[in-house]
């Protein structure tokens, strides 16, 4: 079954938990180059397609599902390439959009490599490693710069981390943004599931000292989605907890330890201008037939040449509905499987879907469903989610 002779192959095995490790740790992956533009990422997406296509060749398992979507975004990036070409879209631009997008494919790969039990476990065992990395080395990055004052934040970001072009300012002390750290309530919610409470307080401490609107958000969706599907929750509980809550906020408020106006609202200007102006652009720029299959691939807006901030506002541009239809059958189908799997998967399962449904929510403000950051916990909940639902073919053995 599915090329099952290559289970016993420790090196399949430990290749995927590398490249699941450079996902969680190295954001957009442009900071492990080999040669040029060409990274580790792009070669770990080269290897895993080669894998998947050799196993799908040589076994009898077919994944209708997840062949269909893969056949899906075949046909949808085709209509949007020969766009571009009428459109005669920048060469530059059109590659990066496809770029990123062309990730989608790693599915079938994900899809064999979570076939069973163990694997899945190591899935989450190395993001919440790699997540509660991350959140140590940020808080040590805030004690030394913020609290002791060892090293000048400035010159270290201006010097060090700007060249990355994955951190960002915050302008609030010497909080920083990485693009990596959309992972970190994704952490907090797994060290919940599993109880790990002081893992789960470090990540909770880290997503607070990020300063980041959509991060707080993410981390109470998350943690009110999970719990509310996992527990049998009577409205007298739901009504304390909100209650509990905004106690809390409250005695944040007196302490001066949280606010909500200084967190959300200060130093934001320039950001939500940005996006008003992008979807203004945008809209200002729909046609009759742009309006279903958008104009192309390459083709921005003054504001945004190409990547624009919100996800769906790029690919309602370069795709229009075409697009959106695809990428929300993506979660429609995460949705359909997880609420189908057996009861015994049941907290995995809510996992899983929460976590995509977090990558969602955040592509509201930030570029990440269509992009190899966000797209990877999508495309591994779906392949989870969609083994665990199809009790029959979750055996004991995998082919990574």
């Amino acid at each position: 079954m599915e090329g099952s002779r290559l289970a016993d192959n420790k090196y399949f095995r430990y290749y995927f938990y590398f490249v699941l490790a450079e996902i969680f740790l190295m954001g957009s992956g442009e900071n492990l180059p080999i040669v040029g533009y060409f990274t580790v990422r792009i070669f770990n997406y080269m290897v895993g397609l080669l894998i998947s296509f050799y196993l799908f060749l040589r076994g009898d398992d077919f994944p209708k599902v997840i062949l269909g979507f893969m056949l899906g975004f075949i046909v949808t990036t085709i209509v949007s390439y020969m766009m571009a070409v009428i459109q005669d879209s920048d060469p530059e631009y059109l590659m990066a959009d496809m770029k990123q997008l062309c990730y989608f494919l790693i599915l079938l790969y994900f899809y064999y490599a979570v076939s069973n039990a163990l694997m899945m476990k190591r899935l989450v065992d190395i993001l919440l490693i790699c997540v509660g990395t991350m959140a140590l080395l940020y808080l040590l990055y805030m004690t030394i710069t913020d609290v002791l004052g060892l090293i000048s934040m400035k010159g270290y970001y201006y010097h060090v981390l700007d060249d990355s072009g994955s951190f960002m300012f915050r302008g609030i002390g010497s909080s920083l943004f990485y693009k990596g750290f959309v992972y970190l309530p994704i952490g907090a919610l797994g060290f919940f599931w599993r109880r790990q409470w002081g893992w789960f307080a470090v990540c909770v401490l880290a997503v607070y000292f990020t300063y980041t609107r959509g991060l707080y958000l993410l981390l109470a969706f998350g943690l009110l989605v999970f719990y509310l599907r996992t527990r049998e929750i009577s409205v007298v509980k739901l009504v304390g907890l909100v209650l509990v809550i905004l106690l809390l906020y409250e005695l944040a408020e007196v302490f001066g330890i949280f606010s909500f106006d200084q967190t959300f609202l200060a130093n934001r200007e320039e950001s939500d201008t940005v996006r008003m102006v992008t979807f203004e652009q945008v809209m200002d720029r729909i046609t009759w037939w742009s309006l279903w299959i958008g104009h192309g691939f390459g083709q921005g807006v003054p504001e945004r040449a190409y990547h624009m901030e919100v996800s769906y506002m790029d690919i309602f541009h370069h795709q229009g509905i075409m697009g959106l239809v695809f990428w929300f059958a993506v979660l429609a189908a995460i949705l359909r499987y997880g609420l189908s799997v057996p009861r015994q998967h049941r907290e995995e399962s809510t996992f899983f879907m929460t976590a995509a449904m977090m990558i969602y929510l955040q592509s509201c403000f930030n570029p990440y469903l269509n992009n190899s950051i966000g797209m990877s916990m999508v495309l591994l909940s779906f392949a989870a989610v969609y083994r665990l639902s199809q009790d029959e073919h979750f055996t004991s053995r995998s082919p990574l």
